[in-house]
C-alpha cells in the first residue's frame, strides 16, 4: 500500500516494535504507526517507551521521530509506542470531512480545483481554486450537505493506483506537486466517498445500482475514517480570500463544531427574542428592520 503505516491503519494507535537508529533526541523504529506531518496533517503525538513524541516527519520516505529528551532506551531494543489517540482521530475526521467538504463544492459551484487543507487545532482550512462566489447562502448550502453525507453514513476507502491511471480518470482530483505526499514508487494513493447509491448497493439494498462517480476521490496520503458517520458534527464557519481566485472555507468539527452550534442557536434564540418572532420569520423581519432605516 503506498503511503505511511498510519494512513493504511489509522486505527492502530499502540504497538511494540525494535529501534533501529537513534541521533540525539531522533528515533528510527522498525515499525511505525506515528503519522509524519504532510498534505495539510500536523503530525501525530504520543511516546515511545516513557518519552513524549513532539514531532514526527517523513524523511526520505522514514518516519523519524523526535522525542522531547534523549533516550534512556538504545537501539536494537523494543519499545512500547502509543500514538494520542484522541489528537489523531481528531485529524482523521477532520481530514476525512475536508474532502466530503470538497464533494459537496464541486457539485456547488462551478470549475472547483482542490487546492489544499491544513487541520488546525480548532478549524480545518480548505483551499479552493474557483471564481465562483461563496456568499452567504453558498455556505449555508455547503454545511447542509456535507452534514448530510455524514448522516447518511457512506462507506470510505483507500487504494493505490498507477500515476497514469490516476491521470487518466476525471473523477480523481490529483495534482502531482499539492498530492505529493500521496505518490509513492509511480503509485498513487486514493481515497474515494461512496456515493449514495453506491452506499446503498453496499447495504444489499434491491434495486440499486452502483454509481460511476463517487462522492469525492482525491489522492490524498492522510489518516480517514472507514465511515462518514465516524465525522460527527461539522460547522463551516465563514470564508476567505488568500489569493486571487482561491477560495478559502474554514469550518470546525467534534467539540469545536458542537460550539460552534451551540453559539448559533443562542444567537438565533436571541433574535426571536428580541424581534419577537418565530425562528422562521427572523430573516424577514431583520429585512425589514433594515428597509426601515
Amino acid at each position: 500500500m503506498t503511503g505511511q503505516r498510519a494512513a493504511a491503519e489509522p486505527y492502530v494507535t499502540r504497538f511494540e516494535t525494535e529501534v533501529t537508529a537513534i541521533d540525539g533526541r531522533q528515533v528510527w523504529l522498525e515499525r511505525s504507526h506515528f503519522y509524519g506531518a504532510g498534505g495539510g496533517q500536523p503530525a501525530d503525538r504520543g511516546t515511545i517507551g516513557d518519552i513524549a513524541v513532539t514531532d514526527v516527519q517523513l524523511v526520505d520516505g522514514e518516519v523519524v521521530h523526535v522525542l522531547a529528551a534523549e533516550p534512556s532506551f538504545r537501539p536494537d531494543q523494543r519499545v512500547l509506542c502509543s500514538v494520542d489517540r484522541s489528537f489523531r482521530m481528531y485529524c482523521t475526521r477532520a481530514h476525512t470531512a475536508g474532502h466530503v467538504l470538497v464533494g459537496a463544492a464541486r457539485r456547488l459551484l462551478e470549475d472547483v480545483t482542490d487546492a489544499g487543507l491544513e487541520i488546525g487545532s480548532e478549524t480545518v482550512r480548505v483551499d479552493l481554486e474557483t471564481t465562483a462566489t461563496l456568499d452567504d447562502e453558498t455556505l449555508i448550502e455547503l454545511d447542509e450537505r456535507v452534514n448530510r453525507v455524514v448522516w447518511e453514513s457512506r462507506p470510505v476507502s483507500w487504494d493505490d493506483v498507477s500515476i497514469s491511471a490516476a491521470r487518466e480518470r476525471d473523477d480523481i482530483g490529483f495534482d502531482p506537486e499539492i498530492d505529493a505526499a500521496a505518490v509513492e514508487k509511480g503509485r498513487v494513493r486514493i481515497v474515494t466517498i461512496a456515493d449514495e447509491t453506491d452506499r446503498v448497493s453496499r447495504e444489499g439494498v434491491t434495486g440499486t445500482t452502483t454509481s460511476r462517480e463517487p462522492w469525492d476521490a482525491t489522492a490524498c496520503g492522510g489518516t480517514h475514517v472507514r465511515n462518514t458517520r465516524e465525522i460527527g458534527p461539522v460547522a463551516v464557519v465563514g470564508c476567505s480570500s488568500p489569493a486571487e481566485g482561491v477560495r478559502r472555507i474554514e469550518f470546525a468539527v467534534g467539540p469545536a463544531a458542537i460550539d460552534r452550534r451551540t453559539a448559533e442557536k443562542r444567537a438565533a434564540f436571541a433574535a426571536m427574542e428580541s424581534l419577537e418572532v418565530d425562528l422562521e420569520d427572523v430573516r424577514d423581519e431583520l429585512e425589514r428592520e433594515a428597509s426601515r432605516r
